[in-house]
Formats: structure tokens, sequence, C-alpha cells
């Protein structure tokens, strides 16, 4: 594994970027870049630039919005390159020579890359990392070349870079359990409803993660009988089934509370937002989709470190595997001087 020891974050990053391009260069077919949730991709930039000045074809896959793709966005803003398409149609042919496309697209696609790069990173992780993997093999000349860019290894007894923090160089938010005995189908622990209104008198805003539609309902209307002591701005939103003018509504509203079933990330930011992950030892809740939980909050540079609690019946291991990653992202870039605290 290649850790740089340096003081600078953005030294740092450069030699990530170079050691990535020099990796390019090589024999190695096989790269996997280890970072925090919604750590940017401007490591990359440099290596497919010079792909595609050397006329290489890349496939780059990410579930980020098409409207907000942030490789896009950094190669509008730092190079003339127009040598890009984003893949709507697997059936028609393209011509560029760096194509964006999510998971499902490029599952159907035909034609094989030079480079083909897997941003598991940029936004809410849907896929395990045997699907991640199966796809990048599929998309890859026979003498092409992988990255993938996850919170973990996807491939094992390959090179890894880690990149242990994001731009801000703030450490991730460590969950915070809350464990009960309650019967959380039916009503909330006095705990939680204490901390919401810590939030809420904070001018902060929370936002409730729950594994299905039902849950959505039963959570919101046991919330919606404590409106005057808590908030009149309780609000909920079910993934592919609610207008989105909800969640227009909950980023502008001070002092507000969603629950959810949507884990897509429609915000632009989540500043000053608390997260609860409701029932986090449900099974629903793998140790991937917990770790990027903790990932949404505290992107900006703001000092007060937004909080993230799982609360759930009894610990389970999913719970306990990605407070570990969160831990071991912190404590690397704790010993390589990399936070800004």
């Amino acid at each position: 594994m290649i850790i740089y020891k340096t003081s600078s974050f953005v030294n740092y990053k450069d030699k990530i970027s170079e050691s990535i391009l020099n990796w390019s260069h090589g024999k190695e077919k096989v790269l996997n870049v280890i970072s925090p949730p919604y750590a940017s991709p401007d490591i990359f930039l440099k290596t497919i630039l010079t792909c595609i000045e050397n006329g290489k074809k890349i496939l780059y896959i990410t579930e980020e919005r098409e409207n907000n793709i942030q490789i896009l966005n950094l190669i509008k803003r730092y190079s003339n390159c127009r040598e890009y398409s984003y893949i709507r149609n697997s059936l028609t042919p393209v011509n560029a020579l760096l194509n964006i496309c999510n998971y499902k697209n490029a599952i159907r696609i035909s034609e094989k890359y030079d480079l083909v790069i897997y941003d598991d990173c940029g936004s809410f992780s849907e896929y395990n990392n045997y699907e991640i993997m199966d796809l990048a093999i599929k998309c890859v000349k026979k003498e092409g070349k992988i990255i993938c860019s996850s919170i973990e290894g996807i491939f094992k007894h390959q090179r890894d870079i880690i990149i242990p923090t994001r731009g801000n160089k703030k450490p991730l938010a460590e969950p915070r359990y809350v464990i009960t005995r309650i019967d959380l189908d039916k009503e909330i622990p006095y705990l939680i409803y204490d901390y919401l209104n810590f939030s809420i008198e904070n001018d902060r805003k929370v936002v409730i993660y729950v594994t299905n539609r039902e849950k959505v309902h039963s959570v919101f209307s046991y919330l919606s009988n404590f409106r005057s002591s808590l908030s009149k701005n309780i609000m909920y939103y079910i993934g592919d089934e609610s207008d989105e003018k909800v969640l227009y509504n909950f980023a502008i509203i001070k002092r507000a509370i969603l629950v959810t079933n949507d884990y897509k990330d429609r915000f632009v930011s989540l500043n000053d937002t608390d997260i609860v992950v409701y029932s986090s030892d449900d099974l629903f809740f793998n140790y991937k989709k917990l770790v990027y939980f903790c990932g949404k909050v505290g992107r900006s540079d703001k000092l007060r470190n937004s909080e993230v609690i799982f609360l759930a019946n009894s610990e389970n291991d999913n719970m306990d595997k990605a407070k570990s990653i969160i831990r071991h992202f912190n404590k690397e870039a704790w010993e390589m001087s990399l936070l800004d605290l």
C-alpha cells in the first residue's frame, strides 16, 4: 500500500495524482484507490487527460446525477478537452474517447475500453464489491487497465493507494450508538426525542433514514404528534414516489426534520444537518451503506461537525465494521498530519 508522509494535503494529492499516472504507464492491470465517501476524483484528472491525448478510450462509471458529475466539472474547469460523452443509451455507438455512464448502462455496453475507472465514492454506493469487480472486468480490454475508487479495496491482492480524508481536511463523522429495547416499529426512545430537540434548538436539521416506505409513514406519524414541542417543519419523502419539492423545501428551511427511505444524493450539501439511521441493525443496512450515511455529513469547512446516530435494538457486525472503517480513515489521516482541526 502506498502512503506518502507529508504535512500538506495539497502536496499529498499531487503526489497521489502522479503515482496514478505513473501506474497507468506500467504493467499492473488493477489499482485500488481507497477513499472516504464523497471524496473528489481530481486525482484521476491527469491520468484521464493523458490517456485522451494518447488516443485511448476510457469508461468512467459513476452513480452521480447526470447534471452534476464531478470529473466532468473538473475537466471543464481545468482543461479545454471536450472529448467526452455521457452514455444514456448503451445501444448507440459513441465516438468520444471519455465515456461516462452509470452501472445499469455499463452492464449493457459491449465495447471494451483501454481504461475503466469505477468511482464508487462520488455518490451513495448501491452495489457490492463483487458486482463492481465483475462489471469492471467485463468492460476492459484484455490489455487494458482498471481503477476502482471505493471505501475499501475492491480487488484483493492488488496495489492499494489510500487517501484517508477529503478536501476540507476534517475527520469523518464517527457514528454514535443508541441501543434501546423499545419496539421501534411502535415508538421512539426519549433519548432520540431529546437529541432531535437539541439539534432543532441549535438551528440545525435532521434527516432520519429508514428502510422502507412503511417505516417512513410510521416514523413520520409518530413524530407529527410532537410538532408543537419539536418543530412544525416535520416532513417525509418516499423514494420514487414523493414530490421532489419536499427535498427543495427541506434544503432551504431551518430547524426541520425529514424522514425518508431515499438515500440518493439529491442535496448539494447537508450543512448544519445531523443524521439518524433508524433501525441501523436491520440487515438491509449493510456496512457499506452505513459508512456512506456517515460520509453524507461533514463535507463543509464549518467547525461544528454534524452527528450521525445509529439507532438500534442491538449492535451488529455491520454497524461495528462501518464504525471501524470510519475510525481507520480518521486514524490514518491523523497519523499522516492531513487533518485541519
